[in-house]
């Protein structure tokens, strides 16, 4: 197998080849017969129902086909060039298409921590910036506290019933703690975080 990074060649296993296709099939046939249970489970259909349905299979069918039939991936540039010889590693150290999924799937969910972080903070600032329009319009500068938005979901800040301490200075630190401040720190930790996992995914 040629590693050549702009002619990289891969033959792609019959065992791959077989699990794509039937995967694809399952999931058609899923679809297709979920599709047909909220129609109700009935025969008597709609004509351009039973076109879109026929659609549907006939597109599931094809893409098995294609992965039935597709005996290797040929590179045509120099990032498909790399792909491919990663792909050619995973054959030689034994790992399947399967775990490459879930690599990408888990990569995947890191970029949703990190874009969730990175909204959150945007949040924050979207708070501070309301705050500064409404004093430059008014000129009376209306603070937010993260008390004033967290407490009506927890009942314990509202009516503790133990742990008397712990709750004064819980209310007193998020009385004080500004809420545009608090997610700006709270997005930030999000991201950081899923920067961290990333890195140890990719790792």
């Amino acid at each position: 197998m040629e590693t050549n990074p702009l002619l990289a060649r891969r033959v792609i296993p019959t065992k791959e080849r077989l699990q794509k296709a039937l995967v694809v099939l399952l999931l058609t046939a899923g679809a297709v017969a979920g599709a047909w249970v909220v129609a109700g489970a009935s025969f008597e259909f709609d004509r351009r129902y039973i076109l879109a349905l026929a659609a549907m299979a006939a597109f599931g069918l094809s893409l098995a086909a294609y992965f039935w039939f597709k005996k290797e991936e040929r590179a045509t540039t120099k990032e498909n060039g790399v792909l491919i010889r990663r792909r050619i590693d995973d054959d030689r150290q034994g790992r399947n298409w399967i775990s490459r999924l879930s690599y990408n799937f888990k990569r995947f969910l890191t970029v949703v921590v990190i874009l969730i972080g990175l909204l959150i903070v945007l949040a924050g600032l979207g708070v501070l910036c309301l705050q500064v329009f409404g004093y430059l319009k008014t000129g009376n500068w209306k603070s937010v506290s993260t008390l004033s938005v967290v407490s009506p979901l927890f009942l314990w800040l509202q009516n503790p019933q133990a742990w008397f301490g712990l709750h004064g200075i819980v209310r007193n630190m998020l009385g004080i703690l500004p809420l545009s401040l608090a997610l700006v720190l709270l997005g930030g930790l999000v991201a950081g975080f899923g920067s961290a996992l990333r890195q140890r995914v990719s790792g």
